[in-house]
């Protein structure tokens, strides 16, 4: 299963995701009005805290939190990059909202682990390893036809 986006919020979460990625890949999002998994959220919200901790990157004190990854894969199917977006709330009642440019796997490790935790969690709530009332899955692209001859 590959993972290539990921929306938390309070109300909804949605995740994009292919099956059967080496033989006939099928894409997929979720949706979910239930709470995810707290784990999810505290993946989520671990991005988040990576990003501010690093002194060049957020200058002022302030609390926030990632809603949005979206993960862009090499023919390999190993991760080449993602974008994330997400809101700030600064100590002075102020929120701000952001979206990264691409920043590339192996470009910064930890936050390329807490990133990779947010895919796993993500992973396992398509899974159902928690218990799920109602989810809604389609479809939302037929998998690619192949080329070649008949057989």
């Amino acid at each position: 299963m590959i993972i290539n986006k990921i929306h938390v919020s309070s109300n909804v979460v949605r995740i994009g995701y292919i099956e059967n990625e080496k033989e006939v890949p099928r894409e997929y999002t979720l949706k979910s009005k239930e709470l995810a998994r707290p784990e999810l959220y505290k993946a989520m919200e671990n991005i988040f805290h990576v990003m501010a901790n690093v002194d060049t990157c957020f200058a002022a004190v302030c609390d926030g939190e990632i809603e949005d990854i979206v993960i862009k894969y090499n023919r390999d199917n190993s991760v080449n990059d993602y974008v994330l977006a997400g809101a700030m709330h600064g100590d002075d009642g102020l929120v701000a909202t952001f979206k990264t440019e691409k920043i590339y796997a192996r470009a910064w490790m930890e936050l390329d682990n807490a990133v990779r935790s947010a895919m796993k969690e993500a992973e396992l709530f398509i899974q159902g390893k928690r218990a799920q009332m109602t989810l809604d899955i389609e479809a939302e692209t037929p998998a690619p036809k192949l080329k070649g001859g008949v057989a």
